[in-house]
């Protein structure tokens, strides 16, 4: 059996570390890990950007931590988006989403304590982003 966790939130410069605790329509989706999971055995995550600062480029990572992640904080790097500035009367490249799918994390987590996710880009800023994280606890 498995349980899940998603988060997400906007991350809007980059150096800025962006606890991630809303889910859509719900603003305050428990963060505590489920009774009797002990593992985070798979992590998605995906990162669009608005694109609206020209030039810019930068590396999505997230850290996994609080009193639920044993042997402290877990960095990952999970995408890379930039931008250019479009020319006046030209239409905007799309910026497309494209999921990271980690299948064995194997991370030892506490079970019914508190996880902190969050969100940082790090680089030239390209404008806001979205960034959503989906846990998945296991045994």
């Amino acid at each position: 059996m498995s349980r899940t966790i998603t988060v997400e939130g906007d991350v809007n410069s980059v150096d800025t570390r962006v606890l991630l605790t809303s889910q859509g329509s719900v603003s305050a989706p428990s963060l505590v890990v489920p009774s009797g999971m002990t593992k985070i055995k798979k992590i998605i995550a995906v990162a669009a950007i608005d694109g609206l600062a020209d030039d810019g480029g930068v590396t999505f990572f997230i850290r996994l931590g609080g009193n639920a992640v044993l042997g402290g904080e877990q960095s990952l790097v999970h995408h890379g988006a930039g931008s250019q500035s479009v020319q006046a009367g030209s239409d905007a490249a799309p910026s497309v989403g494209i999921p990271f799918v980690l299948d064995d994390a194997d991370i030892d987590v506490s079970p019914s304590d508190t996880i902190s996710i969050a969100a940082e880009m790090a680089g030239v800023d390209p404008g806001d982003a979205t960034v959503a994280v989906t846990l998945v606890y296991g045994k």
